[in-house]
């Protein structure tokens, strides 16, 4: 515990250097706290920022310019009937669009806030999920998506919402073969419909516990990928164009260990797959270039070997407690062999942060409630990471090792500065003050948006990876 405090004392510590407070806004949240939300958004075409607050009573939006200086605000009536936010998207004229939802997600309010001519339009629409379960929804291009699975057909549809209205697409797998050794063949559709999903935004740093899952959908600037993981043979890419959505196929081989299966996982940044396999006596590390133009490039570590490449010990680590090193290779191996295997990969300071090991769920015997996970040298991830939802008799375990590689994927031994995720952690922890908050990527840093009920304010505050000054 002592240890644990240190650490917390000494990211606050560092935190100062990388944050800075940009703007607050004074706003009296009314009481009744499970009505509160508060959502930031960015036009992306603009730098505009919007921050949506609603109380049972009231939403306000305050819009801040692309210098982010308070610029104006509207308000409107809460409703009871419409009561959370399902996301948003920007229509034809720029004007934001809030999309409010009754508690089964067949109805839709549409809420358009203009600016230019101080209005609020608001659009009642239903979304007909007849016979369907919504799988995932994603925001990307200034849209709002939700992938549903369609039962009786046995098909996929995504729901495009953009505006006043939405789209339906059919996403036709039927041309693709997705065969499970030991089974009989599953259509990409039902797997994907029967299987957990992680949607993935290269722009923040994905915890171990979210990558080890082995669908991953990557809604991109120019294409949709949804890459595979079901078996240790290769992994399935498929592309999907946000103009004509036709659907292409890519396949990426597994890499080959000497002796032996063994469980694997891919990541996807920047047009390059990166793949992590293990068994008891063996771990490889693989990056493919996505487009199939540069040669495949691997680090292979037996047992019996140390692993030159890695930046950190090698961890175990039970629920919130502080990680414990684990002694060489084989130890490590033998540790990861019964977890689910992941890789996460994220870029920082011109090179790429590599979290590499596997996770399970444990039942705990002494009432431990899951905390907050570590990442680099130990720091304590926070802000706006989802968490597991261990319960009251599950912990998460983790076994895991970072490293660090240029983008030709070449080993750097040169240790990472802290995450801006850290800052936020350790921010939040010193300020018990703060009751909502979320975190968005805004230019090259995130802004954390926090409602302080002591101040009421919405404040915005700046944050950085890295000890910058």
């Amino acid at each position: 515990m002592k240890k644990s405090l240190t650490l917390v004392l000494l990211f606050c510590m560092f935190g100062l250097f990388s944050q800075t407070k940009i703007v607050s806004t004074d706003l009296e949240f009314k009481r009744s706290t499970i009505y509160h939300q508060l959502i930031s958004k960015v036009d992306v075409s603009t730098d505009e920022l919007y921050v949506l607050a609603a109380d049972k009573d009231n939403t306000t939006l305050l819009k801040y310019n692309s210098a982010l200086f308070f610029d104006d605000s509207l308000q409107t009536k809460t409703d009871k009937n419409y009561p959370r936010v399902i996301g948003n998207s920007f229509n034809h004229k720029r004007n934001i669009v809030f999309y409010w939802a009754t508690e089964d997600n067949r109805k839709v309010m549409a809420v358009t806030y203009d600016f230019v001519q101080r209005k609020i339009a608001t659009i009642f629409f239903d979304i007909p999920f007849t016979d369907e379960n919504i799988l995932a929804s994603f925001e990307q291009n200034n849209q709002l998506y939700f992938l549903s699975y369609q039962k009786k057909d046995k098909q996929l549809k995504l729901y495009i919402l953009r505006g006043n209205r939405y789209d339906e697409k059919i996403l036709d797998f039927s041309a693709f073969k997705l065969n499970l050794p030991g089974s009989a063949p599953a259509t990409i559709a039902e797997y994907l419909a029967t299987n957990p999903i992680e949607i993935i935004d290269n722009d923040f740093f994905t915890p171990l516990f979210l990558a080890v899952n082995k669908i991953k959908i990557y809604p991109l600037k120019d294409k949709l990928l949804i890459t595979l993981d079901p078996f240790s043979l290769q992994t399935q890419a498929f592309e999907i164009d946000w103009n004509t959505f036709a659907i292409t196929e890519k396949l990426f081989s597994q890499p080959t260990l000497a002796s032996g299966a063994g469980n694997s996982n891919s990541f996807y940044v920047q047009e390059k797959l990166y793949q992590f396999k293990a068994n008891e006596t063996q771990l490889v590390l693989a990056k493919h270039d996505y487009q199939g133009i540069e040669p495949v490039i691997s680090y292979s570590v037996l047992e019996s070997e140390q692993i030159s490449f890695k930046n950190s010990p090698l961890y175990y680590q039970n629920a919130d407690y502080q990680p414990q090193e684990i002694k060489n290779t084989q130890k490590f191996l033998k540790r990861l062999n019964n977890k689910s295997t992941g890789i996460s990969v994220y870029e920082m300071q011109g090179d790429l942060l590599l979290t590499v090991g596997g996770t399970n769920n444990v039942v705990s015997y002494d009432g431990v409630a899951l905390g907050a996970l570590i990442t680099i040298g130990g720091l304590m991830l926070g802000g706006d990471v989802p968490m597991p939802d261990a319960g009251f008799d599950e912990v998460l375990q983790n076994v895991y090792f970072e490293c660090r590689f240029d983008t030709e994927f070449k080993s750097k031994n040169i240790p990472f500065s802290p995450l801006a995720i850290d800052f936020m952690s350790g921010f939040l922890q010193e300020n018990s003050t703060i009751t909502l908050q979320n975190t968005i990527k805004y230019k090259d840093y995130f802004i954390l948006t926090y409602y302080d009920s002591k101040a009421k304010q919405i404040i915005l505050r700046k944050f950085e990876d890295g000890y910058g000054l």
